[in-house]
This record gives structure tokens, sequence and C-alpha cells, in this order.
């Protein structure tokens, strides 16, 4: 095998091991203790910190309640706990409660009993997409949901499994806000935001490497 493709080979190696070890990089957390962080933008639904848990103190869905953080991401990963998960969820990639992707978790006009997505363009809102059903108990069960958005894959883990529950494809949003939406009495806990770079980046960054070996395997 010629010397620069072996350089190639080990310094793609390194890099995939530099992603899998550290590609998500926590760029904001909220455990609501203290009440809310002053970052969340509390937009619609009179959202408050009480008992270190987040909700709207009226909670809708027409207006649908909106919370956002600040941030404009493309790649990212959320997580929060949701305590009573009856129906509300996780707002990716929008700008306000008229554009998104929303994640409804538990969902009571349904089933209250699983996940779906909408998707929300200029105040339209699709069907119910995906949908999975029998993962909690209306109203009562507590569960940690991670969503993963990479390129235009939307995927939602419920309690640390592995594999999603439900996957969105949808390219209507290239990059936008998270936040959250309420339209019961659950409750939101332990949030975690973090960014997570884009494949380009990482091929950028094996490039460069590689190139730098390849420069001083030359020198010597």
């Amino acid at each position: 095998m010629p010397a620069t493709v072996r350089l190639l080979c080990s310094a793609l190696w390194l890099l995939l091991v530099l992603a899998e070890r550290g590609q998500a990089q926590v760029i904001f957390t909220d455990d609501f203790t203290a009440g809310a962080a002053p970052a969340w933008g509390n937009e619609v639904g009179g959202w408050t910190a009480t008992g270190g848990v987040y909700a709207p103190t009226s909670p809708n869905n027409n207006p649908a309640t909106y919370s956002g953080l600040p941030w404009l991401l493309t790649d990212f990963s959320v997580s929060v706990t949701i305590q009573g998960l009856s129906d509300g969820g996780i707002w990716l990639r929008s700008s306000g409660n008229q554009n998104g992707i929303l994640l409804v978790t538990g969902g009571n006009g349904r089933t209250g009993t699983g996940l779906y997505w909408h998707e929300i363009v200029n105040g339209s809102v699709s069907p119910a997409l995906n949908e999975v059903t029998g993962l909690f108990t209306n109203g009562v069960s507590t569960a940690t949901i991670r969503v993963d958005v990479v390129g235009n894959t939307f995927s939602a883990y419920v309690n640390g499994n592995p594999t999603p529950s439900t996957v969105l494809v949808s390219s209507a949003f290239s990059s936008g806000r998270v936040g959250l939406y309420g339209f019961s009495a659950q409750t939101f806990d332990g949030f975690v935001l973090s960014a997570v770079p884009e494949p380009s980046v990482w091929a950028l960054l094996a490039l460069g490497l590689a190139m730098g070996l390849a420069w001083r395997r030359r020198l010597r």
C-alpha cells in the first residue's frame, strides 16, 4: 500500500476515534433548580420554573406554546427529562412556533403513549408523522428523551436506548433553534443541548491531518 494511502487511512481512523469520543460539545444545560436560565425565550405560554421543573403556565396548542433558546444550530443533540408525559414536545430547527420540526411527546390528543413528529411551515401543521405508541403511560410516565439531528435525519431515543424509537427525514429546515412545547401538565427537567460538528468539518480535519502527516514524513 502506498505511503500516502497509509497515512490517509491512519488519519481517517484517528478522526473516527475522536468523533466517537467527543463529537458532541455541550453548549447549554439547565436543571431549573434556581429557576429558568436567562437564555430561555419564554415566547408563548408564560413559562416558569418552580420546584426544579419547567412548564408553561398557560399550556396550549393554538397558539402552540414555545420557549426557545437563542442558538441557531444545524447538527445537534438535545436531551430532556419529561415528567407526567401527556402532551408536549421539543422544537427542532425552529424559528418560533410557526416554523420548525416538532417532536410531540405523549400526544394526549391521539394515544398519549408515544412519540410522533410534525413538520410546521408558516403555521401549517403536517399530519402526525412516523408515530410510535406504547412507550409511556399517559400522564404518569417519566422518561428522558434525546433527539439527534444530523443532516436531514431526526432521531428520537427514549431512556438511553441505543435504537431510536422513531426517525424523521426532512429537508424543510437546514438550521434553527431548539425549544420546548407544552399542552398538558407534563413538566421538563435535566435539559442538555450539545452542538455536533457537521460531517464536512470532520472531513476537513481528516484531510488536514493527512496532509500534515505527509509533510512530516517528507521532511524526514
